[in-house]
């Protein structure tokens, strides 16, 4: 393959796994509705994400499947009482995708049940290149710490604590040394990753109209997410049957990807599953529909966990 063939691959890669964070990590926590509900635990979640643009010859192309998973119990991290999010992504049930760039990724997030604060994540990617790293969240400094794996140790390199290397343990990459390689000071108010600033969106009681801001520390610098809620009415069905919209995006003036959007469609019921997410950028636009889902160890019929929500989605989308 050609090094300009090549680069469009890592070019898609790139694209595609922000995708897949961006919006799955929203996708998990927006069972918050109108009238703030909670979505029974634990929760299985499948999405099929696709594309459509140039680089697919602007054939729509079934890329990748993601997996959403919140256990049902908690956990300890650095004393403080946390759930637990994991997002997996790969390209394994679509050969096309498989064949042009191969990805297997996992995005792993603690956060506190109430405050939805973030506290620890841990992130494995495995495509042409592969990378390991994990984000501490320090309430009690204020200080947000990155840490990535390195092949051997440097002199005076800064570790994380012993608790959180064993949570990092289960990305198996040892006997790999983890170093930090930045820290910013964050504060000790609210600060979330992209996972748990969604689930701080999912306790909100959320209103068509309402505009909210929520700072995001990405490991490598701090963000700032506007959200826009607003309803969009079922054809044939009543109001109160009427999707919860969210649009969302960055405005920090300096990021390159300022006012560029990204929608999720969620469910009418007081489970609040997201139904639908669909983002159109320069290359092309990626959607994803939910496929298939398990909440409360129950398994529901249709496409979601939500009773009436695959009758909402074949009304709105198809």
């Amino acid at each position: 393959m050609s090094g300009e063939g090549c680069a469009m691959n890592r070019y898609v890669l790139r694209a595609k796994l922000f995708f897949a964070l961006y919006l799955f990590s929203f996708g998990l926590a927006c069972g918050g509705g109108i009238q703030a509900a909670r979505a029974s635990l634990p929760e299985h979640l499948t999405y099929k994400i696709s594309y459509q643009g140039i680089f697919s010859g602007f054939i729509h192309l079934d890329i990748a499947r993601a997996d959403l998973r919140v256990a049902g119990e908690t956990v300890k991290i650095a004393g403080r009482v946390a759930k637990v999010a994991t997002l997996k992504v790969t390209t394994e049930p679509y050969r096309k995708a498989e064949v042009l760039f191969p990805v297997r990724y996992q995005y792993r997030s603690w956060y506190e049940p109430n405050g939805e604060n973030a506290l620890l994540v841990t992130e494995s990617l495995q495509a042409d290149e592969i990378s390991n790293e994990m984000i501490w969240f320090d309430r009690d400094e204020g200080v947000g710490h990155r840490y990535e794996v390195k092949a051997t140790a440097s002199d005076g390199g800064k570790r994380p604590p012993l608790e959180l290397l064993q949570k990092f343990a289960d990305l198996q990459v040892w006997p790999a040394v983890l170093e930090e390689s930045y820290q910013q000071g964050i504060g000790r108010d609210e600060m979330f990753d992209h996972l748990s600033m969604m689930q701080r969106l999912r306790v909100l009681d959320l209103q068509p109209g309402q505009v909210l801001d929520l700072p995001v520390f990405t490991g490598k610098q701090l963000k700032n997410y506007r959200v826009v809620v607003t309803s969009e009415p079922i054809e044939g069905k009543a109001e109160e049957s009427a999707l919860l919209k969210l649009q969302i995006f960055s405005y920090d003036a300096a990021e390159d990807d300022v006012g560029q959007k990204t929608y999720i469609w969620l469910s009418a019921d007081d489970q609040r599953v997201p139904l639908r997410f669909y983002a159109e950028r320069a290359f092309g636009y990626l959607e994803a529909v939910l496929e298939s889902g398990e909440s409360g160890g129950k398994q529901r019929s249709g496409f979601t966990p939500a009773t009436n929500a695959f009758e909402q989605l074949e009304a709105f989308y198809f």
